[in-house]
């Protein structure tokens, strides 16, 4: 099995895994926080994004990864990842950082067709919104936990952590009177 956790924050790039219970236990994309939301350096309150908006920052976060996998260019998975996010991480570390993932050609693209499932309520802790679950594909499933921070109105990539699983097995059923 091919398994690769890969943290990466504004302070540090650390190896770790997600946590056993994050697995396998999907969540239903909704708008609610956990938690009270922290008020915005603006005055706003911030917010759970929309269930929509959440699938679109954890895919679009997945695909960045994949293409620059790829492609071993990681500029633009650079560019979309907050201003702490891009100071800690200039392309060259990501680079470095990733290079298992090229090494194994692993190729991610396949999460474009398929709803990411959270095994956590989306959360805001700090001022961040932490997403966790994974993209139910086969024959590996993608992992992931993510976190984003404000940025001039949006959330930009502020943590990304990409582990490649077995899936569950599917389920057989026998028909009835066998």
């Amino acid at each position: 099995m091919i398994k690769f956790t890969l943290t990466v924050a504004s302070v540090a790039l650390m190896m770790g895994t997600m946590p056993a219970s994050a697995q396998n236990r999907p969540v239903q994309l909704a708008a609610q926080a956990a938690k009270p939301a922290p008020v915005a350096p603006q005055g706003r309150k911030l917010a759970v994004p929309p269930a929509e908006a959440m699938v679109i920052l954890i895919r679009s976060s997945v695909v960045a990864l994949s293409h620059a996998n790829l492609t071993n260019n990681y500029a633009v998975l650079n560019s979309l990842g907050s201003p702490n996010f891009r100071t800690a991480n200039p392309p060259a570390r990501l680079a470095q950082i990733f290079a298992p993932f090229r090494t194994n050609q692993i190729d991610m693209n396949p999460v474009v067709y398929v709803t990411p499932q959270l095994t956590q309520q989306p959360i805001l802790v700090d001022g961040k919104l932490r997403l966790v679950g994974y993209f139910p594909t086969t024959p590996m499933q993608v992992d992931f936990d993510l976190q984003f921070e404000p940025d001039s109105g949006t959330w930009k990539l502020f943590g990304l952590a990409v582990n490649l699983s077995r899936g569950a097995a599917p389920v057989q059923t026998r028909p009835a009177g066998r």
